[in-house]
């Protein structure tokens, strides 16, 4: 496996995840798993671009995810994710982040929830439409 790669899934995907940058610990941990685990990135030409864009930093890992969450459920992309945000929540200051309640009370929580929700939804309607051309011209390419 490609440490270097995985380092940089790692520090993008806690950056996407809780805005801070990991630390060695979580970034040993993450090695760690995928060395254990065997976890790769063996489905067909897509899903690796997939991954490797999704490690260039947390926006196009946003795009990434968004497009995964609806097109890819079973990506390896929200595997790596899932393990990600599994070890950040164990490992201080993450879980901080990660564990803290909205500022505002119910109007502030209602208000980050609909933010959210239009921030997906435009991630979701650009990351359809950069990953569904881009998965065109593989198929179209690849034959």
């Amino acid at each position: 496996m490609d440490t270097v790669q995985l380092e940089r899934e790692c520090r993008s995907y806690t950056r996407y995840l809780t805005g801070h940058h990991p630390t060695p610990y979580v970034i040993a941990k993450y090695l760690d798993f995928h060395q254990k685990m065997g976890i790769g990135v063996t489905g067909d030409r897509f899903e690796r671009l997939l991954v490797s864009i999704s490690a260039r930093g947390p926006v196009w890992t946003r795009l990434a995810d968004s497009y995964a969450s609806i097109w890819r459920k079973n990506s390896v992309l929200r595997k790596k994710l899932v393990i990600a945000l599994a070890l950040l929540e164990c490992a201080p200051p993450a879980f901080e982040t990660l564990d803290r309640c909205p500022a505002g009370g119910f109007l502030g929580t209602v208000l980050q929830l609909g933010w959210g929700a239009f921030g997906y939804a435009c991630s979701l309607f650009a990351a359809t439409a950069l990953f569904s051309s881009i998965r065109l011209w593989i198929a179209v390419v690849g034959r």
